[in-house]
């Protein structure tokens, strides 16, 4: 993962500043204590903008951004905005953005205000957004007296030695490391530095240049001389191309940062929750191994049964007060102080017993060897989830389990549909899904694909009445795309199992999307 870096923040700054300048805040939120969204709009261009700032130390960064990648960042408007939010509505909803100034040779941007209090009073207000790892910050301050209003984060002495930041005392620059600037030296100068072409030293040494970057300088030039004058270049911002390529692609700046930190945003967040979702199932399913760790046994009870029977066929040969009875190579102990007939029933007594014994564990072994089966099929659904919207499926089902004390999430997942060779085709990626599937989308005549006793989404190919059977290529893509999304897709030959819907049956009382199939045909992919 790249860090932000002050030549991309160089770049995004003389792209975006003409719009920035003279905007107006229209609205302020606070998702998170890491992200600030600024709504401004530019009377002259009639556009509005919502401007991102992230200071998460994985990822601090600024850009605008749309509704698709917001959704990729998962962001969510908390009902109650924090302190910071307050402050920073109270100086600066409905200002005009007089100055945006990127500070030199740093990862900082400043923002300038006018705030007018209740009489009428004029204050200069400043927002210093900078992007430094783990020291990003994000602070609100008094520009004519460098007095901190307010900031994200408060850094006391016991935090830092280096530079407090909190409300109430003036604002300072971070200190800054002395290095050379490429459009002030000469390449003699330069070569002295560069001539081992060590990274770590060329970045160390001068602005602008972190160590991903010059990496990808020095695997596109050998001479020292051309990266020389390309390094001149990219500080003359002669050369966005690269930059958004650095950036793993792009039309302009804005756009490159956006894809780039929300894609890494949406993977770490996604496998976040599908972490979290498997802890709240980890301890049902400990328990649930516990249980189905040995079968119960029958046989215990089968041999009091086996002995009781044979003391009765064999009563009118004994006598009361027998120790024992041998039969062949069996022996079976007797009470001596009960007649024959009672030690009989004592071995039908112990049979009861142990048999509502094993039928009371048997029973409690079977539910927990479903109910593993069933968690089985989540904690795949889980896995093989590719957005929020269906984790939220997944949740909502755990909370109707009393796995999660929570309330229910709004946003629910569209089930994805394929068009193929004229045909529709769904795709199931989790147990609600896969209800409504076989409940409201799958006719009688419809097919149904699923994995072979293993964990797989819920694949249903429409068959309309007006259309002939689905010829064997619709029937094996059906097949490979059910084997892609199981738990058996890196598998050599697996089984996947086809029948109509109408050899579906939903029994009551089971789990959600749990269904029992005759007439199924087996297709080896």
């Amino acid at each position: 993962m790249y860090n932000f870096d002050s030549l991309t923040l160089k770049y995004f700054y003389e792209e975006n500043k003409d719009f920035i300048l003279g905007s107006v805040v229209q609205k302020i939120q606070l998702p998170s204590r890491y992200e600030i969204i600024l709504n401004i709009r530019n009377i002259a261009q009639s556009k509005n903008k919502k401007l991102y700032i992230n200071i998460n130390p994985k990822y601090p960064h600024i850009c605008f951004i749309d509704e698709n990648t917001s959704k990729k960042r998962d962001i969510k408007i908390p009902s109650k905005p924090p302190m910071f939010c307050m402050q920073l509505r109270k100086y600066l909803n409905g200002s005009k953005i007089k100055d945006f100034k990127l500070v030199e040779y740093e990862r900082i941007i400043e923002l300038y205000f006018d705030y007018f209090d209740e009489i009428g009073s004029l204050t200069k207000m400043c927002l210093a957004l900078e992007f430094m790892g783990k020291h990003s910050n994000i602070i609100l301050y008094n520009s004519q007296n460098k007095i901190i209003v307010g900031s994200i984060h408060n850094i006391s002495q016991d935090k830092s030695s280096i530079r407090e930041i909190y409300g109430g005392i003036k604002y300072i620059y971070p200190p800054q490391k002395q290095k050379l600037d490429i459009l002030n030296i000469s390449y003699s100068s330069f070569y002295e530095i560069a001539k081992n072409k060590d990274i770590k030293e060329i970045s160390e040494n001068f602005y602008y240049f972190n160590q991903a970057l010059l990496k990808e300088i020095f695997n596109k030039f050998s001479d020292l001389d051309e990266i020389f004058k390309f390094f001149q270049s990219l500080q003359n911002l002669e050369n966005k191309e690269f930059i958004c390529s650095f950036w793993q692609g792009g039309k302009n700046i804005n756009e490159a940062i956006d894809n780039y930190f929300s894609n890494i945003m949406f993977d770490e967040i996604l496998n976040s929750k599908k972490s979290k979702l498997k802890k709240y199932l980890s301890n049902d399913i400990k328990k649930l191994n516990k249980i189905t760790q040995i079968k119960p046994d029958n046989s215990k009870a089968l041999r009091y049964k086996e002995n009781a029977d044979l003391i009765m066929a064999f009563m009118y040969s004994m006598k009361d007060g027998q120790k024992e009875l041998k039969i062949e190579d069996k022996i079976i102990e007797l009470d001596e102080t009960k007649s024959i007939n009672e030690n009989a029933q004592k071995y039908y007594a112990l049979y009861k017993k142990a048999k509502t014994s094993f039928e009371y564990n048997f029973s409690r072994y079977q539910e927990a060897k479903e109910k593993l089966d069933y968690y089985e099929s989540i904690l795949f659904n889980i896995e093989n989830s590719n957005s929020f919207e269906e984790l939220n499926d997944i949740k909502n089902e755990l909370i109707d389990l009393g796995l999660i004390q929570d309330k229910k999430e709004n946003e629910t997942s569209k089930i994805e549909k394929i068009d193929f060779r004229g045909y529709e085709i769904y795709i199931g990626k989790n147990n609600k899904q896969n209800d409504y599937l076989i409940s409201k989308i799958a006719s009688r005549e419809d097919l149904w694909f699923h994995g072979l006793n293993f964990p797989s989404a819920h694949i249903i190919l429409k068959v309309p009445n007006n259309k002939k059977e689905p010829n064997k290529e619709v029937l094996e893509f059906c097949a490979k795309l059910t084997k892609e999304n199981s738990k058996a897709k890196n598998s050599g030959k697996t089984p996947i199992i086809m029948t109509k819907r109408k050899n579906l049956k939903k029994p009551p009382n089971t789990y959600l999307g749990y269904v029992t199939y005759k007439n199924e045909t087996e297709i080896i992919i």
